[in-house]
């Protein structure tokens, strides 16, 4: 095998199931370690004026709220080590910073259609953060569904595949987890 890990970007928009497609590959692939961007979100956001009622939000759905030094100098940290094979880089604008995507050896788009994607999003943030669906669906309308527009999904064109997960994967990681183990092997 290889000595240098696979780095693999997964990217797409909230509620897509970038975070449920790189769980299922970690199980898959051989010591796997997967970053979220989310971790590398910045104290200080930068602010969106919603183009919907000209109020001025926290903005975590632009490119430069990630530390994307933060999260290159971890990915470098991964990919000097010998007891890993396969790195998962998560995050909705990964591929639009030019630092992390230069680290991706392969990247992954994910897709669902704007109603799953919401409703997947409502589902998730009242379980994990506790938040209302009226705070859910008003932040997005205000804010997200621009910046998805705007960033996450003209990042597409930078994917070496595009996975649906309208209803689920089916057997897609399976056979990126044979691909991705011939890809490392070579």
């Amino acid at each position: 095998m290889s000595h240098k890990p696979l780095v693999i970007g997964i990217s797409g928009p909230s509620g897509s199931g970038k975070s449920t497609l790189s769980a299922r590959l970690s199980e898959l692939l051989p010591r796997t370690v997967i970053v979220n961007a989310d971790k590398y979100y910045k104290k200080d956001l930068p602010k969106i004026v919603s183009p919907l009622d000209g109020e001025e939000y926290p903005d975590w759905n632009h490119p430069t709220s990630i530390d994307a030094d933060g999260m290159c100098a971890e990915l470098d940290a991964l990919c000097a080590r010998d007891d890993i094979d396969f790195i998962i880089a998560d995050g909705a604008f990964i591929f639009c910073i030019d630092a992390i995507r230069a680290r991706l050896d392969y990247k992954i788009f994910v897709w669902a259609e704007i109603e799953t994607r919401i409703y997947r999003r409502i589902c998730r943030n009242i379980t994990l953060k506790g938040q209302t669906p009226e705070f859910i669906g008003g932040y997005y309308l205000a804010c997200v569904r621009y910046r998805e527009a705007e960033y996450s999904v003209p990042s597409r064109k930078w994917a070496d595949v595009t996975v649906d997960n309208e209803r689920d994967f089916g057997d897609m990681p399976e056979k990126l987890c044979r691909y991705l183990l011939d890809m490392h092997n070579k």
